[in-house]
Formats: structure tokens, sequence, C-alpha cells
């Protein structure tokens, strides 16, 4: 059952961008900071291409965000691998000896 619901979720999701592609194909002039580029594209493949950018931006920083948490858990399982191996060695106990009073 969840399978359908699923393909039925994308058929309405693709439905969405197409009709969306058809109704906002009007010609976009782009114009970028000094006249380096003056481009024309449809209204549609703009929002398109910003959504991909967000998308792959989104991706980069959920990448490096777990790189990050990687090395902070193989860090914190070597920390404790040390611990544990530290609590498992006996104990050196260095007995200060008391002066014995009782009498000689």
């Amino acid at each position: 059952m969840g399978v359908y619901i699923k393909w039925v979720i994308l058929i309405i999701v693709l439905l969405f961008f197409i009709t969306f592609g058809v109704k906002n194909s009007d010609p976009v002039y782009l114009n970028y900071y000094f006249d380096i580029a003056n481009l024309a594209l449809p209204l549609y493949a703009l929002v398109y291409i910003s959504i991909l950018v967000g998308i792959f931006i989104g991706m980069m920083v959920g990448i490096l965000s777990r790189l990050s948490l990687g090395q902070k858990v193989r860090r914190l399982d070597k920390e404790n691998k040390q611990l544990r191996e530290k609590a498992k060695e006996p104990e050196i106990e260095t007995a200060v000896e008391q002066p014995s009073t009782a009498p000689m």
C-alpha cells in the first residue's frame, strides 16, 4: 500500500512541475553584475535551477556536517576504548606505612 502512495505523490509532484512549466514559459532576461551575461531563460527554468542549486547547497552542508560528526565519533570511540583499557588495568596501590603505635 505504501508503494502506491509514493507513486501517487510522485505523479502529483511531476504534474505540478509540468503544469508550472507550461504556464510560466515566458522568457525572463537575466542581467548579472557588470553585464557579464545577458541571458534569456524561460521563467520555469530559472525556478527549477534555483531549486536545484538550493538542494545542492543543502546537500553539501549536510555532507560536511556528517564528516565532522564522523570525526568526532571516531575520536570519542578512541577515547572510550582508552578509558576502558585503563579501567581494566589493576590498580597499583602505594601503601604508606603508618608508624606502629603499639608499645614495644
